[in-house]
């Protein structure tokens, strides 16, 4: 499975731009271009970001071909975007500036959802630039020539056929690739060819709709014997609010044999997963342990639940709880500034 994981990886880096936008029905597309500058309106038109939408391609020729995509975050001129295929998750961040759109930031095995458009930029591999001519061309960010080879290419998918713009890609030893752009759509075919063999993803489907999330969610059982899990998923939109999400499930566990984490009138402040010390830190209302009012066995099956939860989901083994911006103390458990839970999942069953 590791190496499943670790080649469609390297598969999806290969096929340069794997980032597919959508907008092919009008009801469909969002209007990218009202908040950018007036030179970029083309770009926009032919890679919208758009909102609320799932797009799906079929891969002929590897497994790995195939791929969902959705934006998680928008904001100005830049998104973020989520593809999804059968061996791994990835986010890829664009920017529409200067007269191109680039591809400023890419991490994989991106399992969670966290908004990563302010981060340093760890690339700059630019996807298409002005003006869009045939013959206009420049370097990809591993030096490899890219080219507008074509304006008005029918090409041919199982969704539809498309009146597309053709950018190719050149690399060596008899490698090239074209990507087909159609407007108020994006991405619509990528053809990778390896000496005669081809490699296919072509858009399939495209759908106005939320994504579904993964969660495994830790309670105590109100029998009292502990702690269980449960699988859960929350559904998320186009620039939703992850800590409310999560404080929802925290709030209304699905099972009646399961306590809540969080009293009513008690909300999560913010999560921020610290990338330097690789801790996950989470801030919640000072009301906590008032609201709770239980007493020390209770209170450690909550924050242990709080830790495993937010440790498996952003796959870190610890976890800071501040109060209002204070480290975690009550009666029973304190916290010095930077100590944190460990997340401890031996001997917690999934509750069946």
């Amino acid at each position: 499975m590791k190496k499943a994981v670790i080649f469609s990886l390297i598969l999806a880096i290969i096929l340069v731009g794997c980032n597919p936008t959508n907008g092919i029905k009008n009801d469909v597309a969002k209007d990218a271009s009202s908040s950018l500058d007036e030179s970029l309106n083309g770009i926009a038109e032919y890679f919208p970001f758009l909102e609320n939408t799932i797009i799906e391609y079929q891969g002929i020729g590897n497994e790995f071909a195939e791929q969902k995509v959705f934006y998680e975050f928008i904001e100005d001129n830049k998104a973020q975007m989520k593809v999804l295929n059968p061996g791994t998750k990835m986010i890829k961040v664009y920017e529409l500036k200067n007269g191109a759109l680039t591809e400023v930031y890419m991490e994989g095995e991106f399992y969670h959802i966290e908004n990563m458009l302010n981060e340093n930029s760890n690339k700059q591999d630019i996807i298409l630039k002005l003006p869009l001519e045939i013959g206009n061309s420049w370097k990809t960010h591993d030096g490899y020539e890219r080219e507008i080879t074509g304006i008005d290419e029918n090409i041919e998918t199982p969704y539809k056929v498309f009146n597309a713009l053709e950018v190719t890609t050149t690399f060596d030893e008899g490698r090239y690739q074209k990507e087909y752009y159609a407007k108020g759509l994006g991405l619509v075919a990528r053809i990778y060819t390896n000496n005669g063999e081809e490699i296919k993803t072509l858009v399939s489907n495209v759908s106005k709709s939320d994504v579904s999330q993964d969660i495994e969610m830790f309670y105590p059982l109100n029998n009292g014997d502990g702690l269980a899990y449960v699988k859960d998923e929350f559904l998320f939109k186009t620039n939703d609010n992850v800590e409310k999400l999560i404080e929802n499930k925290m709030k209304n566990p699905k099972d009646e044999r399961l306590n809540p984490l969080l009293p009513e009138n008690v909300s999560i402040n913010r999560i921020n997963l610290d990338r330097g010390e690789w801790v996950v830190k989470v801030d919640i209302t000072d009301n906590l342990i008032e609201e709770l009012n239980v007493g020390s066995s209770q209170e450690y099956k909550v924050i242990q639940s709080i830790v495993n939860t937010l440790g498996r989901y952003y796959d870190i083994d610890k976890v800071y709880v501040s109060l209002s911006d204070r480290p975690y103390e009550s009666g029973h458990l304190q916290l010095a500034e930077g100590e944190t839970f460990k997340v401890t999942t031996e001997d917690i069953e999934e509750l069946e």
